[in-house]
Formats: structure tokens, C-alpha cells, sequence
């Protein structure tokens, strides 16, 4: 969709984008301001892809969250089954038990 302005000499001006709009800048204020303000307009691209980044990081942080929590919840799952049992087998409970002391000890490093 195109807009139309008026600039206060009383000219009528369209434009359908910003390169409309730039070239409208260049023409009534110079190719300095159109600069900055091309300059200036980037700068929104750069946080956009800093913000994508971050967003990235953070999926990443939340799916290793996930798998760290799975492999916790199995150790602890087979430490539950062990008790169960009629006969407690001792090494495969510390097995268990050092898993998640390893897993533990993983992430907070």
C-alpha cells in the first residue's frame, strides 16, 4: 500500500517503501541524513539478530534441561526398582546412586 505525505512547502509525495522514503530524505534533507538514517535503521537488524541468537541459546539450555532431567529421573526409577526388590543388590544401587552423583556433579561443574 502506498502513502502519501505532504511536506510543509505544500509538495505531495508517495511512497510504497522505505527506499521511497530514503530517496524522499536524500532529495529535501541530504545524503548525510540519509545515511544516518540508513545507519540507524540497521541497528534494529543487529538487536533482531541478537535477540534470534538468545532465543536459540535459550531452546538450547531449555532441551539440555530436558535430557538431564530424563536421565535423572531413570537413574532414580531404576534406584525405586532396586528397593523394591526382595534382596537389595547393593552394587547395582550404588551403581545407580553414583550415576546421578556423575549426572550431578556434570552439571554443576
Amino acid at each position: 500500500m502506498a502513502d502519501v505525505i505532504q511536506l510543509s512547502d505544500g509538495s505531495v509525495h508517495i511512497f510504497v517503501d522505505e527506499r521511497d522514503a530514503l530517496d524522499l530524505i536524500d532529495c529535501c534533507m541530504g545524503m548525510e541524513m540519509r545515511r544516518w538514517l540508513e545507519n540507524w535503521m540497521s541497528e534494529g537488524d543487529d538487536e533482531a539478530a541478537y535477540i534470534e541468537d538468545l532465543e536459540k541459546e535459550a531452546e538450547g539450555l531449555r532441551t539440555h534441561h530436558r535430557e538431564v532431567m530424563a536421565e535423572l529421573r531413570q537413574q532414580s526409577e531404576t534406584i525405586a526398582n532396586l528397593i523394591r526388590e526382595k534382596e537389595i543388590d547393593r552394587r547395582a544401587l550404588s551403581s545407580a546412586a553414583g550415576a546421578i552423583g556423575n549426572i550431578t556433579w556434570r552439571e554443576l561443574r
